[in-house]
């Protein structure tokens, strides 16, 4: 019997994967060598019937060594599960950095609702992520913070998930856990926090399915060498006021000046850089992060970055966005109690913020811009929103609308950040 037969058997049984067996079937299915009909059916089989911690280790560890590893010890690095207005990589690593703590990311585009990382940085004129290892770790050492995309890395991974995505098995915990974790070893930084979204615009809905899945992030890391943390954010509404490519990198620029910003934005920011400070053991994290921002230091360090990268920091000053806007009126009157997450990103998407099928070109200019926050009073036929972009524009307009959650008394938004472990 082949080994891809024999996990099969053994798991649609409920029994446990020996390690041996695991790495022979990623190895196999990353050559090619077994079909995408017997490993779509393990895939189910783990699904249906689940995986040991044991076996959840083992798989992330044979998708790390599938391919080409970096290897970078002193680094901090953070990984976000996504949400809507998702602007913290822009925003926490460049004042990590700033903070004497090197950040080497590997990321990738977005597919889904919004764009990824790697998207919002390219709305950057000039910019691009397509770095070579030499360049990437020239670029840590000289300018403390480089972003690129992940390419090659951890293939077995892109084979699995892409199968996975195909097959409906993409929401299991364990194949979730050594997904991400999988990338992140391969990535090689030495410090690692996890941002665990919660809410209607993230992939955990529920405080406790986002905790049950930090736990796994950080101990599946820590069995892989490196240190790890996590924290719970809330993505019941979208984080800060800009959804879409250029817009967030409008903002994010913004808050690194030191102008005033959402509370939700520089709370979690300010957080997730001084957990990574934590991590790298740097003494007091969070005055320092003061001082970085204060000083201009964080911004000075992401226009070095923006450079190194091949990118007009002149830009920076205007980056450009789509000449079509249009306003978003409110129905009603009475208190903002949140703007559905999920909505808003849904919106952006049809505005061309984000890809319905992967290789689909993002615009960079295409978004949503909320006018109003939790807690601000509204009046009919008040302007709530702004769109960006000419495509579905009718359609992002209702979802906007529909998102939009009023009250007649004012209500206290939901806490940014929800937990931490």
């Amino acid at each position: 019997m082949s080994d891809i037969l024999e996990a099969i058997e053994i798991k649609k049984r409920g029994g446990e994967l020996p390690e041996h067996l695991i790495h022979s079937v990623v190895s196999g299915y990353t050559a090619g060598e077994i079909p995408d009909y017997q490993m779509s059916a393990l895939l189910m089989a783990i699904f249906i019937r689940g995986m040991g911690y044991a076996e959840t280790l083992a798989l992330t560890r044979a998708m790390a060594d599938s391919g080409k590893r970096y290897s970078f010890p002193g680094c901090v690095d953070k990984h976000s599960t996504g949400g809507v207005g998702d602007k913290v990589s822009l925003t926490a690593l460049p004042l990590a950095a700033a903070c004497g703590a090197p950040v080497a990311k590997l990321s990738g585009r977005g597919l889904g609702i919004t764009g990824g990382t790697i998207d919002k940085l390219e709305s950057i004129p000039g910019l691009s992520c397509a770095l070579t290892e030499e360049r990437f770790r020239r670029q840590v050492e000289e300018v403390g913070l480089a972003i690129a995309e992940a390419g090659e890395l951890a293939p077995a991974d892109k084979a699995i998930y892409a199968l996975r995505d195909a097959t409906g098995t993409v929401d299991s915990l364990p194949l979730i856990g050594s997904s991400i974790v999988s990338k992140k070893a391969a990535t090689g930084a030495g410090h690692l926090l996890y941002d665990v979204k919660c809410g209607s615009g993230a992939f955990m809905r529920t405080p406790e399915e986002a905790r049950e899945l930090a736990r796994l992030l950080v101990r599946l890391s820590g069995d892989l060498g490196i240190r790890a943390a996590a924290m719970i954010t809330d993505m019941s509404h979208p984080l800060g006021r800009a959804v879409g490519n250029a817009l967030e990198v409008r903002e994010s620029l913004g808050f690194l000046r030191g102008e005033e910003a959402p509370e939700d934005l520089e709370t979690v920011a300010r957080a997730v850089a001084v957990r990574l400070l934590e991590l790298k053991g740097v003494p007091e994290p969070e005055r320092a992060v003061g001082r970085a921002l204060s000083s201009g230091a964080a911004y000075e360090l992401f226009v070095r970055f923006v450079r190194a990268q091949g990118g007009d920091a002149e830009a920076l000053e205007e980056l450009p966005l789509s000449p079509k806007t249009r306003e978003v009126l409110s129905p009603g009157e009475g208190y903002v109690r949140s703007f559905d997450a999920l909505g808003v990103g849904r919106a952006a998407l049809l505005l061309g913020a984000g890809r319905r099928k992967k290789g689909e070109p993002v615009d960079p200019g295409a978004g949503v811009e909320l006018l109003v926050r939790p807690g601000d009073r509204v009046e009919r036929g008040q302007p709530v929103a702004r769109l960006y972009g000419g495509r579905d524009v009718e359609r992002a307009a209702g979802l906007v609308s529909g998102a939009l959650r009023l009250s007649p008394e004012p209500a206290p938004p939901p806490p940014a950040i929800l937990d931490s472990l």
